[in-house]
């Protein structure tokens, strides 16, 4: 498994435990009319939003990584080119 593959499985598996236990304090607060037990599950819940929030954005950032490291790549394959070239007497490409 890819290490974007274990990062998305762990978030799945933290989303769903909070929202379930949010859901769960929720449903408990409300049959046991304990407005404290209600609000940990709506604070359960938040943190679940906040969570998918906060790894959209991370998701968003390291595909932008990707695509630097991968620009990165073409220019230091285009410099080894321009080096054999210039090895060889050839004219450089424009």
């Amino acid at each position: 498994m890819t290490l974007r593959g274990r990062g998305r499985a762990l978030f799945v598996v933290a989303f769903v435990v909070l929202l379930a236990d949010g859901a769960a304090a929720i449903w408990l607060g409300q049959i046991s009319g304990r407005g404290v037990v209600l609000g940990v599950g709506v604070v359960l819940v938040a943190a679940a939003l906040g969570l998918a929030v906060l790894h959209r954005r991370w998701q968003a950032a390291l595909d932008e990584v990707d695509a630097a490291q991968r620009a990165m790549h073409r220019e230091v394959d285009a410099l080894r080119r321009a080096v054999v070239d210039a090895r060889a007497g050839r004219p450089p490409l424009p």
